[in-house]
């Protein structure tokens, strides 16, 4: 893996993208089926998965970008279209789903204090400013798409500033760690959300180029290094280490230790597995949080068995991602992929841009 910066497909990524979905989706289930004690510990560390994504974004987007630093306008727009159309869609069914359940079915939507309403979620306004409660903020565990768009739209950006550096990696990390500490201590946390977050990001980047330019053992060598320098100026400074983001040097270590992961044979059943979940990973993420809120509307009427739980959640989210993807995913992605085709034609002939 390491020094292959042209690689389209990561085996490891592959695979802890899965966990990572599986991970979220343990977590909000388990307390539906009463799980209590260690293993609601052990399922609600599952919600870390999210965590997790952000790396597994950034490393994606800087690895799959090429460490380009000429990108241009046309290559800049043709990105931004497949990104788009790759999460918004699914997305903006999601939020209408949930409009038609809570503002036509149930009507049971909350004041918004700030007259906004739906329009915070047409708008990914949680990346910039706060809601005012939980059917605000996160409806249908929806918080992370504006991160991920708000990242989207910055990558072009940080991979012309990293430019194929480990080190320039390094110092955007750095800098954007820093930001979100001065944003804390600033008192502004809950606005501009996006920038307590972008690190996460900017960490699996700098995870890529590591990869990019070392063998697994020895990128997660150096990076092993890196956060240990790191932890002890946290300790030193008197600030501490935030938990999540020590998780996160944990995760980075893992996606550079996994770097070689799964090189044999990619036909057997645990790699065929691995890639269907993988392919439908987005619609579970999105249409798994729909049926949970179900679930919970259904036990506010109806004494369910953990089993009956269990069978709902498994069975209606599968067949929820399955529908999600061929009706909704598939066909953006495609129309993402020919305007982004489109895109590059027209400015090689001279085109608008």
């Amino acid at each position: 893996m390491g020094g292959n910066r042209n690689a389209t497909t990561f085996d490891n990524i592959r695979v802890l993208r899965v966990l990572a979905c599986l991970g979220v989706f343990v977590s909000h289930l388990a307390p539906r089926m009463g799980v209590k004690g260690f293993w609601a510990s052990v399922a609600n560390f599952g919600a870390s998965g999210v965590y997790l994504f952000f790396l597994i974004s950034g490393f994606l987007a800087c690895r799959m970008g090429g460490g380009q630093a000429d990108w241009g306008r046309k290559g800049v727009l043709a990105y931004y279209c497949r990104r788009l159309f790759r999460i918004l869609p699914l997305y903006y069914a999601v939020i209408f789903y949930y409009m038609a359940l809570h503002g036509l079915l149930l009507r049971d939507v909350p004041d918004d204090p700030a007259g906004l309403y739906w329009l915070r979620y047409f708008f990914l306004t949680n990346a910039c400013i706060p809601g005012p409660d939980n059917f605000w903020s996160n409806i249908g565990a929806t918080w992370t798409i504006s991160l991920f768009v708000f990242f989207y739209l910055c990558a072009p950006l940080f991979v012309y500033l990293i430019r194929g550096s480990v080190w320039r990696a390094a110092v955007l990390y750095l800098a954007l760690l820093l930001l979100r500490h001065v944003w804390v201590e600033a008192g502004l946390s809950a606005y501009m959300m996006a920038f307590y977050y972008l690190h996460f990001f900017a960490l699996g980047m700098l995870a890529g180029e590591l990869a990019a330019a070392y063998p697994p053992a020895a990128a997660a060598g150096r990076f092993a290094l890196f956060a240990m320098a790191l932890g002890i100026a946290g300790c030193a400074s008197g600030k501490g280490n935030d938990y999540f983001t020590v998780l996160s040097w944990g995760y980075a270590a893992v996606v550079l230790l996994t770097g070689a992961f799964l090189r044999g044979n990619k036909e057997g059943p645990a790699a065929r597995l691995t890639a269907v979940l993988d392919k439908y990973s987005y619609a579970i993420y999105l249409v798994h949080a729909a049926v949970v809120d179900g679930i919970v509307l259904l036990q506010a009427h109806v004494q369910l068995p953990v089993a009956a739980v269990l069978g709902i959640g498994l069975g209606v989210t599968a067949m929820g991602a399955y529908l999600a993807h061929r009706w909704i995913e598939e066909p953006a992605n495609r129309l993402g992929q020919k305007l982004a085709r489109q895109i590059c034609r027209l400015n090689k002939n001279g085109g608008f841009l």
